[in-house]
């Protein structure tokens, strides 16, 4: 994949699909900011990285302040001239039935899963149309695409930013910017065997890290808009945990 001395903003770096996009990008050359209300996890992370040779900068954000998100963003522009990538991938998914949920943790999954992707973007978009070129890739989920029951925000949320990345595609796309997300399901941090997936196991952070670097290169420029699931084709349609393939197959 071709990634031409780009600079990279990761928010929910510390987390574990953070990590593993981290490094990922690392192996390419692209410049990091790493952000994250997790310090030490940065720290921990970056120091990580360093022992395998890649370089990246930890910015300590909480991504529900608007305050923080725009001084961060200045910083980081002022000292790497530009962000060329954006990946907005911070968020928890806190259970929570329709009946269960107050409004209060209503409103607290859908800014920190939503309104975050709506106001990071926002800042860093300006620069990037005047330089013309953007790679923005916002994490979904598969609790997006077909709900999930007892997380009825987080599957509101992410729904929400599946539509967002749509709707900013076809607002950028004149500008050089891309725009989409990837939708992860079963994901741990190691592979396991699982019946609930067609592929029979989890997947693993690096596999949806993977996915993301791929539409954040340089090959990816005539995509946009696009959620890719990452899922292990978990969200095709009902999985009998008896089935087997019959005849020659």
């Amino acid at each position: 994949m071709k990634f031409e001395k780009r600079t990279a903003f990761i928010t929910g770096a510390a987390g574990r699909i953070g990590r593993a996009l981290a490094e990922e990008f690392g192996k390419h050359g692209v410049k990091l900011y790493l952000a994250d209300i997790n310090l030490s996890g940065l720290e921990t992370l970056c120091a990580d990285l360093e022992k395998k040779g890649i370089t990246a900068h930890p910015v300590q954000l909480n991504v529900m302040d608007r305050g923080q998100i725009i001084e961060s963003a200045q910083k980081v522009l002022s000292e790497a001239g530009k962000v060329d990538i954006l990946v907005n991938n911070a968020g928890k998914w806190p259970r929570g039935s329709i009946l269960d949920t107050s409004d209060e943790q209503w409103l607290e999954v859908i800014e920190l899963n939503l309104t975050s992707v709506f106001r990071v973007s926002q800042a860093f978009i300006p620069s990037m149309r005047k330089n013309g070129y953007g790679r923005i890739i916002n994490l979904g989920s598969i609790a997006g695409e077909v709900g999930l029951p007892g997380f009825c925000a987080y599957s509101a949320a992410k729904g929400g930013v599946i539509m967002l990345t749509k709707t900013m595609a076809m607002e950028l796309g004149t500008c050089g910017i891309t725009v989409n997300s990837v939708s992860p399901g079963m994901i741990q941090d190691v592979s396991r065997p699982h019946d609930s997936t067609w592929l029979r196991r989890t997947g693993t952070g690096d596999e949806v890290a993977r996915a993301i670097v791929f539409l954040a290169s340089d090959d990816s420029g005539y995509i946009t808009g696009a959620d890719l699931p990452v899922d292990g084709g978990r969200i095709l349609g009902p999985k009998w945990t008896d089935w087997k393939p019959s005849g020659n197959i």
